[in-house]
């Protein structure tokens, strides 16, 4: 009798944890066991090529924990890549020619550079840079030093040209022609142009078409035009006269500004030297022409690895670097560019620019 009642406890201790316990059937069993980790998927590497003139020192600086940081963000984002590395092109054709035969993954170039070899990439964003406080086509509104152009606390994927006038004689004659609403193509075609010798869209491209539209030329129909190395020096020729109109990027006489006014023996706080001159630039550089926007350099993502070329990565990567542009290494990274960030863009942002070829121009 002992025994058999034995074995019915038993049973029903045994029929009791099963229930877990007293609990219904129905009510969860809370566990510490872990589920199965997401689906990750995976590239083996993403080769970054940084554009030409970056400032290397800093890039060595904070690549590690640039590298890091994407890696992470991508990992939420649903992909693990093996090795991301970061490099800086040799010159501005490298980075054209890594896009065209797959030596990088993801490449930072001017737009002019990219469209060559558009077929063996897609353009993911642009580079932004510090807005500016005039945004207007009249050339009105850039001169004179009452409410000069300045720099805005906004970033912005775009930026203009002007085609500006010099301290020649002819170049203040020019001024005074725009002035009056009266430039033709007689003037700008019998004038001395000088040009930097960097192969910009903002240098080359953008003239071309901003005398197209205003004359219906175009640079090759000009008969005296010159390039100098450096902007330092364009401004330097500039000043004394030694041509009648230079082509500068919109926000270059800010950067000079103070330079300009400074004694030639003295150095301003970026190291530019000083030009001598008495009155402000925004007076003696004058803008006869502001041409279309002119959207910044691109990131570009090379379709030789499938892997990396799929909308997958593309949106994950879009979205990575989104989120870093809260992030302090990435910032220094863009920052060493010239850059202050990225925004998502595409091909359409730059229609005006992609059947055309870069303009070469010798002295």
């Amino acid at each position: 009798m002992k025994r058999w009642l034995s074995l019915a406890l038993l049973a029903l201790c045994a029929a009791l944890a099963l229930t877990g316990c007293g609990q219904t059937p129905s009510e969860p069993v809370s566990s510490d066991v872990a589920g199965p980790p997401p689906v990750m998927e995976r590239a083996e590497h993403l080769r970054i090529l940084l554009p030409a003139g970056t400032n290397k020192d800093a890039v060595a600086e904070h690549t590690d924990a640039f590298c890091w940081a994407l890696r992470e963000e991508l990992e939420r984002q649903g992909w693990y890549v093996d090795t991301i590395t970061v490099d800086v092109a040799d010159n501005v054709n490298a980075s054209g020619k890594a896009l065209d035969d797959g030596a990088a993954d993801l490449v930072i170039l001017p737009a002019s550079q990219y469209f060559p070899y558009s077929e063996s990439a897609v353009l993911m964003m642009t580079a932004t840079m510090p807005g500016l406080s005039v945004v207007s086509i009249d050339p009105a509104d850039w001169n004179g030093s009452m409410d000069a152009p300045a720099y805005t606390d906004e970033d912005c994927p775009y930026r203009r040209t002007l085609i500006c006038s010099t301290m020649s004689d002819r170049g203040r004659e020019l001024a005074r022609e725009s002035k009056n609403g009266a430039l033709t193509w007689e003037d700008v075609s019998s004038a001395r142009w000088l040009l930097p010798r960097i192969a910009t869209s903002s240098d080359f491209i953008y003239p071309d078409l901003w005398l197209q539209s205003a004359f219906g030329k175009t640079m090759d129909d000009l008969t005296d035009v010159h390039t100098i190395d450096g902007y330092g020096a364009l401004f330097t020729e500039a000043g004394h006269g030694s041509a009648d109109i230079i082509v500068i990027p919109a926000d270059l006489r800010i950067d000079y500004a103070m330079a300009w006014q400074m004694g030639e023996n003295d150095i301003d706080y970026t190291g530019k030297m000083g030009l001598g001159h008495a009155d402000s630039i925004f007076n003696d550089i004058q803008v006869l022409g502001v041409t279309s926007t002119i959207y910044g350099d691109v990131m570009a993502l090379s379709l030789a690895d499938e892997t990396l070329a799929g909308d997958s990565f593309r949106t994950a990567l879009t979205a990575a670097m989104d989120v870093l542009e809260g992030n302090d290494a990435a910032r220094a990274i863009w920052s060493a560019c010239g850059y202050t960030g990225f925004t998502a863009t595409g091909d359409s942002y730059y229609a005006n620019i992609s059947g055309l070829t870069l303009y070469g121009v010798g002295d």
